[in-house]
């Protein structure tokens, strides 16, 4: 018996963690893909380069959107509505982010919260609320995979001993995590989880250590394929986190 069509948008996808997590989904014939990022440009040249692997089977469209930006965001909703022909859309994956902590001495540190917070937390839940027509259309479980960050957990992040102080960052992320309850709350038709994918080598944390994204973004797509933990909740590859 062949598999449901998925339909999957994952922001940000462009590069990075979010590329890879498409590169990966990119080889299922019964995805719908959506790649998406802030410049055409540049969505066009992550699909170009999916579609040339040797495996790919899903059907990939790209979507432009800042999820810093509502005009943004909702033209986003538009033309994906437009693409699935009024058709669901099953999953969101939320995993456009910026780590600004190296901009503090140049920019200021309000500057630098209100810029992290603006994509990290802001743009998260905006999106998310701006998808939630076409994603309640969904007969398969819709699906909202936020990407946070174990810094997000402020009852790890309160031991003794923790190192990371990353304070804007670590922050914007305990406010996903909260944005992520919310929304599975008023949304209990809608599986809503936040994901700890660990420390990857992308341009976020500057190539700085940590797993190859190939790796590091396997638990993006298990939760993005299946309806896995509760809702809302919040894991890495070993399991629940505490809030």
């Amino acid at each position: 018996m062949s598999q449901p069509k998925l339909s999957i948008l994952v922001t940000g996808s462009n590069q990075g963690l979010g590329f890879e997590a498409a590169r990966h989904l990119s080889k299922l014939s019964h995805v719908h893909l959506f790649v998406c990022g802030r410049d055409a440009n540049r969505v066009q040249e992550a699909i170009e380069k999916l579609r040339k692997e040797e495996g790919c089977e899903a059907e990939i469209d790209s979507v432009v959107m800042d999820i810093a930006d509502d005009t943004s965001i909702h033209a986003a909703v538009v033309d994906v509505d437009k693409k699935l022909g009024g058709a669901a859309l099953d999953v969101l994956v939320n995993n456009a982010a910026v780590a600004l902590e190296n901009s503090i001495e140049r920019d200021g540190l309000r500057t630098v919260f209100e810029n992290t917070f603006a994509v990290n937390a802001f743009g998260t839940a905006i999106t998310a609320e701006a998808f939630l027509p076409l994603l309640k259309r969904s007969t398969v479980g819709p699906r909202i995979v936020n990407v946070g960050s174990g810094g997000g957990s402020c009852t790890n992040s309160s031991k003794a001993g923790y190192t990371v102080n990353l304070m804007v960052y670590k922050s914007s992320k305990s406010a996903l995590n909260s944005i992520t309850i919310s929304l599975a709350l008023a949304n209990p038709e809608v599986h809503v989880v936040v994901l700890c994918p660990g420390r990857n080598v992308t341009r976020m944390n500057t190539y700085g250590g940590g797993v190859d994204p190939s790796e590091g973004s396997k638990i993006i797509v298990d939760y993005a394929l299946e309806q896995k933990g509760t809702s809302p909740g919040f894991y890495n590859a070993q399991g629940e986190l505490p809030w």
